[in-house]
């Protein structure tokens, strides 16, 4: 049975950059609901039309993926600025929430430590993946 929307899929997969990086590879499969925004759409997409037992290859475009790098999405604070357990020295590749208003039903910003120094922490709220070109490789296990 091809893969169309709706189709419950199971799958494992190899993530590469676009230097042939291998940056992750599935453990567990996955499975997913096609057209349930469970994962990128775009990969989605690329395994539309095939079946159980299909090996397929795809690159998508960080437009594609997890989005442009943006520039304006990295910014410095004070240390002080930083709540939480402080009493480790702070590294870079951390993960901090930032939470950007009082309500309950905004969630936090996800951003990573890209720099440090004595006085101030330097952010990157972008996903680390924007930017980048990634192609998968996907075997697909089974197709409901």
């Amino acid at each position: 049975m091809p893969i169309t929307k709706g189709s419950r899929v199971t799958v494992h997969y190899k993530l590469q950059d676009e230097h042939g990086l291998l940056l992750k590879e599935s453990e567990e499969p996955l499975s997913f609901t096609v057209g349930e925004g469970q994962i990128l759409p775009a990969f989605e997409e690329a395994l539309f039309g095939r079946n159980t037992g299909d090996i397929h290859t795809f690159t998508l475009s960080p437009e594609q993926a997890f989005g442009t790098y943006r520039p304006e999405l990295v910014f410095r604070v004070q240390r002080e600025q930083l709540q939480g357990d402080l009493s480790e020295p702070i590294q870079v590749g951390e993960v901090f929430q930032l939470y950007t208003s009082d309500s309950p039903e905004d969630p936090p910003v996800i951003a990573y430590v890209s720099a440090v120094d004595l006085d101030t922490v330097e952010l990157d709220a972008n996903h680390p993946l924007a930017g980048k070109s990634l192609t998968y490789t996907v075997t697909i296990l089974n197709v409901e």
